[in-house]
């Protein structure tokens, strides 16, 4: 009896660690698209369209949030006046590796 208290008080705890982890870790790396926009400095309707779309696939699920991140920081080192498609291409070629049409 003893241990099956042990093993469940462990159990129960490691549960709730890993929701603690998951939920933080999520946080910490969700981009919004005002952020995404500002670094990248869009211009037009349309590049701004896309940063929306883009988004709204990470935050459902439909593309990896850490595909998105890691795009936006690689193409954000790149030279101001082509961050965006830096940024567009990029993606929409990671993205179709892993069979995600964008």
């Amino acid at each position: 009896m003893h241990r099956y208290r042990v093993f469940c008080t462990a159990a129960i705890s490691f549960a709730i660690l890993a929701a603690v982890v998951a939920k933080t870790s999520h946080a910490a790396t969700s981009l919004d698209a005002a952020t995404i926009k500002a670094a990248l400095r869009t211009a037009t309707p349309e590049e701004q369209g896309f940063v929306d779309r883009v988004v709204k696939l990470a935050q459902n699920g439909t593309l990896p949030n850490g595909l998105l991140e890691s795009t936006f920081l690689w193409a954000r080192k790149k030279p101001v006046e082509h961050r965006f498609q830096f940024f567009k291409r990029g993606l929409i070629l990671r993205a179709a590796k892993l069979g995600i049409v964008l």
